[in-house]
């Protein structure tokens, strides 16, 4: 059984403790975070403010791509991609590390999925579609096929992107929203068509 780090201690955090648990695949050596857990029920699992110096892979349970990137800048190479047993990756896919695949996400395919990018539950991306470093897909999202999605893009719950939009680094697409053409400034859209909210 691989001893491993969780980083993070927010829901995301939390989650990944429950899959981990229920299948037994990794023991769970210690918590790293900032912040200590709001529920007295993760009390077994020690929050600290740095690794320590032992044998163990990170999982990186952390959903803001800015929060993401801090944590990597910091921390040695030692990311591994966590992968719930229920999630489906095409053979065909390319997978970087420190990635995160929730229950029911799919990858179909032969998409490139970057370093640090998290699937939250039944996220979806399409064939020949590319998404770049720190991506964040929250539950019931879909990118179709022949997309480019920059990095730290998030997508927030529900939201899709129709067959060969781009999204540029930085880009936030709304809960609910549907891209359906290119977003080529780093803005976030709402609604159907998605565009900017004008104020």
């Amino acid at each position: 059984m691989r001893n491993v780090i969780i980083f993070g201690s927010g829901g995301l955090a939390k989650e990944v403790i429950g899959y981990i648990e229920e299948y037994g695949d990794y023991k769970i050596s210690c918590v790293v975070s900032t912040e200590p857990f709001n529920n007295p029920k993760y009390a077994r699992y020690p929050v600290m403010d740095h690794a320590p110096d032992i044998n163990a892979d990170y999982i990186l349970a952390v959903a803001d791509p800015a929060v993401k990137r801090q944590i990597v800048d910091r921390n040695l190479d030692k990311w591994i991609t966590y992968i719930h047993p229920s999630a489906h990756i095409s053979n065909f896919a390319t997978i970087g590390r420190g990635c995160l695949f929730a229950p029911q996400s799919c990858v179909c395919g032969d998409p490139v999925i970057e370093d640090f990018v998290f699937f939250n539950t039944n996220a979806t991306v399409g064939h020949d579609s590319i998404i770049r470093r720190y991506v964040t897909l929250f539950p019931n999202t879909e990118v179709c096929g022949n997309c480019d999605i920059g990095e730290g893009v998030i997508f927030g719950i529900g939201a899709y992107a129709i067959p060969k939009v781009k999204i540029v680094s930085g880009a936030k697409v709304s809960a609910g929203a549907v891209v359906r053409k290119s977003v080529l400034e780093p803005v976030t859209v709402y609604g159907d068509p998605a565009k900017p909210r004008n104020l």
